[in-house]
């Protein structure tokens, strides 16, 4: 079982919601964590949420619809999740609670709680259902969950220190109530298959039969003999082999050379059929040299002849571009006369629509005069009416005013707060003074034990060296008998011995017992300083938070007295401004009834003034439109008096263009497009008969000089044709062969050639190899002669070796029966042995009460328990061995190894030994309780305080060792060098002031 995750929410100090997942960094890289924090933070509460989660329960308090101690305060719901993992499935436990109606005051609901796997099947939402697949998947109930995987705070030591009966009674409880019928159940079958087992033994010995020394020794010599004339037959067969070899290779050669030259003549034969066609490419070698001036011929004529028909088409799309400028002209010329008649009717119209908007814009005008006035009387009635409504605005500021009256008076209602504040600082001091006085006296102590300690370790340090010096002349007490005066010593040399008489007197005893008695009391010294100086950190600790607190309360104290001296004032002049405002609106209501009048003449006077701003907005706007209007015809007017002269010049001139043209006017033209259009189709047509005029020109240059080269290419083609083999064109046109034809024929001439090459070199390594082996000559005998030898001699190696098996096998099975016999001889006397040990203990187990064999199951168990702690004690503390008292049943004693494993009570251990003794007792039981279960999570909740350097640093490495196998441990401390040593923390810190603590992950 291995936790993957575990969230939480509102579960004593740990208020929220809270979660910790290990499959994410940092605890997927180091399975080793420390949860740290100070005392009370809140660190055993993440272990109690994985217990609620899983068993609805804690080792320190249960839950149920009444009662939930663990829910934090002033909250109305707490939830505890878990996800697991075994045998590689993972899983989902939960637990949640609530308070009626979502208040912290409600009753307590029923816990919801459900089992799923991580997939989203849900196994179980009932408390029974999930409790009972919990210890079935797992194969942990709470008792075993706490005992295996989650060692609660305190309960480590109370193996070690429970009574004979109380540790029977948790023996029976970790180990099952059926396991004792299991027990003597198997204990009775073994007795009874350990005697079936020894009389099955004995049958099978009395059948084993062995052959006598003399026929073992005749069949090994003549497995001596068989095996000589094996080799002697095996060395005459290699022989023939290899002469065999050499006949089927001479055979082989003769049939390759004989291959190898009718391929040679079948090459020969090839090459002779293809000369006719490697004829034609020996012809074209001299065509090669005159095709590219025969080709330039060619390309020149080609040339040539499209310079011709470019020159042609040229002419011809030069007349028709001539022509459609001449049409575009006749059509312009047309426009632009009727552009010119419309103009003129045009400029006649719109100097009639300025003298009527003219006159029309006079009589707007005077209107608007009339009606300016109007509106200024209105305007001023208007505003003497409203300067007599000033009233409602005192009216506001009275009530902004009575408004900030209020909230003075609740200001001024925290001047009670003052004396809580002080009473508050008082108390603060009284406490700070209290906690200095015991700080002192915790410091004076600390001094005193760290001058005990350090007195202590020199008495240790001197006890030891004289131990070592005792044991060392102990040592030595074999050769110090052997002095006598007057003798030379052997080491020294020396004839007198004046301390022989004080080595005989000395006891190292008295000094071991000095020196434990000095280490306990070192051990105690530093226990004790240990505790003192916590207690003076979270001395310290409290006093800092004190004065903190007693910092905020005096700020908030001189902030308090600072708003009150404000709002005094403030209030003050408030007063007075009220009444001064109260005073005014008492002279102002009056009034009242006479306003109401005015304000009804001012509606009305409201009523025109908008009818006359209305009808004064329209007139503006009518008089605006007017002379925007006259002034468009103003200016329309000029330009169009402009445009006609350029359209009378512009028809003058079109009338010449065309005229120059000396063409006849078109037939059945349309002129009804605009003159934009044809003075655009007008431009296009000019630009492409000048282009064209340009393009004729540079054809006709590029036609004289194309008809030039054609007739230098074709004489220089005639001279080298004359000059050449072929008689004509037509000779020369026959021998030209294309790309693919020359590409074909020159690799048919070079496959004829490496065809040539090859079967030439191949016939002469034929006949090389031919001619070697016939030098080699290794036998007379023809291949049938030598396989019929061969297979004689085969025969007979084949027999011998048949009859050399056989052999073996006799004697190979000979001795398989005396071993046999051995090995049956020494199980029955093994097997005898523990017939014996079962039939005893059959005969010690059961009796009418049990009460026997309980306590020999017991014992049982407990000596699996020991083995299992002293496994990981010898990891721990290589010092201590557990063993169980030899007189006292189900008691333990302490081995000290460094004093000859001399036994010692549970008792007498000092507390960092204890520690580690109840750690070792507590990781067996983990693993003993866990024996069909695989447990891959460890959490140790247990202060490690006790501990010196040295034993720490023990306890540190065996917990790395853990780690390594692959456990994911987590430790509970507030143990300053054990954060140093583990890297990966989980931090529950308090919040101060609030009582409540928070989470953080560190790495």
């Amino acid at each position: 079982m291995k936790i993957l995750s575990v969230r939480l929410q509102n579960l004593n100090s740990l208020r929220g919601e809270w979660t910790i997942d290990f499959r994410l960094a940092p605890f997927n890289q180091a399975n080793l964590f420390a949860i740290v924090g100070p005392t009370g933070a809140g660190k055993t509460t993440i272990l109690d949420a994985i217990c609620l989660a899983l068993y609805h329960e804690t080792p320190r308090l249960k839950t149920s619809a009444s009662s939930n101690e663990i829910m934090t305060r002033h909250t109305s719901e707490c939830l505890a999740e878990v996800e697991f993992e075994v045998a590689n499935v993972g899983y989902r436990a939960f637990w949640s609670q609530r308070r009626a109606r979502g208040k912290s005051d409600g009753n307590l609901q029923a816990a919801k709680v459900e089992l799923a796997r991580l997939d989203g099947t849900i196994l179980a939402e009932k408390i029974n259902d999930k409790q009972r697949l919990v210890a079935e998947i797992t194969g942990l109930d709470f008792s075993r969950f706490t005992k295996s995987m989650l060692l609660a705070q305190g309960g480590f030591a109370a193996f070690l220190n429970a009574e004979a009966n109380e540790r029977a009674e948790l023996l029976e409880e970790l180990t099952g109530t059926d396991i004792y019928a299991k027990i003597s159940a198997q204990v009775f079958t073994e007795c009874r298959q350990h005697k079936q087992q020894q009389e099955l033994l004995q049958a099978k010995l009395s059948t084993v039969e062995l052959l006598t020394a003399e026929q073992q020794a005749e069949l090994t010599t003549q497995l001596t003999q068989i095996s000589a004339d094996i080799s002697t037959k095996q060395a005459s067969l290699s022989q023939l082999r290899q002469q065999q070899h050499w006949r089927q290779q001479l055979q082989q050669a003769e049939q390759a050379l004989l291959q190898a030259e009718q391929e040679a003549q079948q090459v020969e034969h090839n090459a002779n059929l293809q000369q006719p066609k490697l004829a034609k490419l020996q012809a074209y070698q001299p065509a090669h040299k005159l095709a590219p001036l025969y080709q330039a011929v060619q390309q020149s004529q080609q040339q040539f002849k499209q310079q011709q028909h470019s020159l042609s088409q040229l002419n011809s799309s030069l007349a028709s571009a001539q022509q459609q400028q001449a049409t575009y002209l006749w059509q312009g010329w047309q426009a632009l006369q009727q552009q010119v008649n419309n103009t003129q009717r045009q400029q006649q119209q719109r100097q009639k629509q300025q003298i009527e908007l003219e006159q029309k814009i006079s009589a707007w005008q005077q209107q608007q005069q009339l009606q300016t006035a109007s509106e200024q009387q209105l305007a001023s009635q208007l505003q003497q009416l409203q300067q007599q409504g000033s009233s409602q605005q005192l009216q506001a500021e009275y009530q902004q005013q009575q408004s900030r009256l209020q909230q003075l008076q609740q200001l001024q209602q925290q001047l009670t707060l003052q004396d809580k504040f002080q009473q508050q600082l008082q108390q603060i001091q009284q406490q700070l003074t209290t906690k200095d006085q015991q700080q002192q006296q915790l410091a004076t102590r600390l001094t005193q034990l760290r001058s005990r300690y350090a007195e202590v370790k020199q008495q240790v340090k001197d006890k030891r060296l004289l131990l070592q010096q005792q044991q060392l002349i102990l040592q030595l007490s074999d050769h110090r008998a052997q002095l006598k005066p007057g003798e030379n010593c052997p080491l020294c040399g020396a004839t007198e011995h004046p301390a022989i008489a004080e080595y005989q007197r000395l006891n190292s005893s008295e000094t071991s017992q000095q020196l434990e008695q000095a280490e306990q009391e070192q051990t105690t010294v530093q226990a004790a300083g240990e505790e003192v100086k916590a207690e003076h950190a979270a001395m310290v600790a409290a006093m800092q938070q004190l004065q903190l607190q007693q910092q905020q309360v005096q700020q908030e104290l001189e902030q308090l007295k600072d708003l009150i001296q404000t709002a005094t004032a403030e209030l003050e002049i408030t007063v007075l401004t009220v009444e001064a405002i109260a005073t005014t609106i008492t002279e102002i209501n009056q009034q009242q009834q006479l306003r109401q009048q005015q304000i009804q003449q001012l509606e009305q006077l409201q009523q025109q003034w908008q009818l006359a701003r209305d009808t004064l907005s329209t007139q503006q706007q009518q008089l605006r439109e007017g002379l925007h209007q006259q002034q468009l015809l103003t200016a329309q007017t000029e330009q169009a008096e402009l445009e006609l002269v350029r359209l009378q010049q512009q028809t003058h001139n079109w009338q010449q263009q065309w005229q120059q043209l000396e063409l006849a006017a078109p037939t059945q033209v349309s002129v009804n497009e605009t003159i934009i259009s044809v003075e655009a189709k007008l431009q296009l047509a000019q630009q492409q008969v000048q282009l064209l005029l340009g393009q004729r020109q540079a054809v006709q240059h590029a036609l004289s000089q194309a008809e030039l080269h054609y007739q230098q290419q074709q004489q220089q083609w005639q001279t080298n044709l004359s000059q050449s083999v072929f008689a004509d064109e037509a000779a020369f046109k026959v021998a030209l062969l294309t790309d693919a034809e020359v590409q074909q024929l020159q690799q048919l001439q070079q496959s004829l050639a490496q065809a040539s090459i090859s079967s030439q070199r191949l016939l002469l390594d034929r006949q090389q190899q031919l001619q070697l082996l016939q030098q080699a000559k290794l036998t007379e005998l023809d291949l049938a002669s030598i396989t019929d030898l061969l297979q004689q001699a085969e025969q007979t190696v084949n027999m011998l070796s048949q009859q050399r098996g056989e052999i073996s096998q006799q004697l190979t099975a000979e001795q398989k029966r005396r071993q046999q016999q051995q090995q049956l001889l020494a199980d029955i006397s093994a097997g005898q042995l523990q017939y014996e040990l079962w039939q005893r203990l059959n005969s010690l187990i059961g009796s009418a009460d049990g009460a026997r064999y309980r306590r020999f199951a017991q014992s049982l168990t407990l000596a699996q328990l020991i083995l299992l702690a002293n496994r990981q004690l010898a990891l721990l503390h290589n010092r201590y061995q557990l063993a169980a008292h030899e007189s006292a049943e189900l008691e333990l004693v302490v081995l000290d190894t460094w004093q000859a494993d001399s036994a010692r009570d549970t008792k007498t251990l000092s507390g960092g030994e204890s520690f580690l003794v109840s750690l070792a007792l507590a990781l067996g039981l983990s693993d003993l309780v866990s024996s069909n279960a695989r447990i891959d999570s460890l959490f140790l909740d247990e202060g490690f305080g006790t501990l010196d350097a040295d034993t720490l640093d023990s306890a540190l490495s065996a917990l790395d060792n853990l780690n390594a196998s692959g456990k994911m441990v987590g430790i509970i401390s507030h143990v300053e060098a054990l954060k140093q040593r583990i890297p990966v923390q989980i931090k529950v810190e308090k919040q101060q002031g609030l009582g409540f603590s928070k989470i953080s992950i560190e790495h």
